[in-house]
């Protein structure tokens, strides 16, 4: 007589969508920052204002600082795993 199932939750929800938009300006920003300072060092290195060694050290300064990030970020992910 009376149907008390409660309707199907959308998994597409505005928070959702606000979510998704706003990390994906915040992968945009990074991406621009990155190319901006790539596109920097490659200019200081055509005009002749940095030599090979210190290009050579800013290149290792950066995949450090990189694989630095990538070491921190798996434990931090699944700790954030587990406690959801």
């Amino acid at each position: 007589m009376f149907d008390l199932t409660l309707p199907a939750r959308p998994r597409l929800t505005k928070t959702t969508l606000y979510h998704v938009v706003g990390w994906g300006l915040r992968i945009y920003v990074a991406c621009l920052l990155v190319i901006g300072l790539y596109s920097v060092l490659w200019l200081a290195e055509v005009a002749g204002y940095l030599d090979e060694q210190t290009l050579a050290v800013i290149w290792l300064a950066v995949a450090g600082m990189g694989t630095a990030f990538l070491v921190l970020l798996v434990p931090l992910y699944y700790s954030s795993r587990r406690r959801s």
